[in-house]
């Protein structure tokens, strides 16, 4: 792990580029959850959730690709806030990091106990197709997950918000591109 840079004012490029490409496909893969029913049975739907799944194997991969990156070469700067802030702001992390890879884990159960089709090509057969009921405890812990990530992603935005609206201490830049 690099160690702390106490001159660095931004995080590296990839660090930044990890972090939007997630916040990104965590806005995708909710919003595209939300509107996969309203396809109707059949091609259309196979590959709205195709999509869905296909979508969430690369946030599978960014996420472990961000974790690496992090515990390797990724520059480590000051934590934003001591004291309180400073834990809550930790914890947020953490907790983001552990519900995208629950997120991610409950998706590959999903797809294994409901079975899918992947745009018609690949076949994902069910483990169990009798067990209805299994896969919709799976399905309604991954959609809690889901919102529980929408939450917490919420706050994680509005904090990044007041550090740069209210309290206009430069944190927010640390993690935004360069323009």
């Amino acid at each position: 792990m690099q160690p702390v840079s106490l001159d660095a004012k931004r995080y590296d490029n990839v660090t930044i580029l990890l972090h939007w490409a997630t916040a990104v496909l965590v806005i995708e893969q909710w919003l595209g959850a939300q509107i996969i029913d309203w396809f109707p049975r059949g091609a259309l739907r196979i590959d709205a959730r195709s999509v869905h799944i296909t979508l969430g194997v690369l946030l599978a991969l960014i996420l472990l690709g961000r974790m690496l990156w992090r515990c390797s070469r990724g520059r480590r700067l000051p934590a934003a806030d001591s004291g309180f802030l400073g834990l809550v702001a930790k914890a947020t992390h953490l907790g983001l990091y552990g519900l995208l890879a629950a997120m991610v884990l409950g998706g590959l159960a999903l797809t294994w106990t409901r079975g899918d089709s992947l745009f018609n090509l690949i076949a994902i057969p069910a483990y169990d197709p009798a067990d209805r009921e299994l896969a919709d405890q799976v399905q309604d812990i991954h959609a809690a997950i889901g919102w529980i990530i929408l939450a917490l992603a919420g706050i994680h935005a509005a904090a990044a918000l007041v550090h740069r609206y209210l309290w206009r201490d430069g944190i927010l830049a640390r993690m935004l591109p360069r323009s």
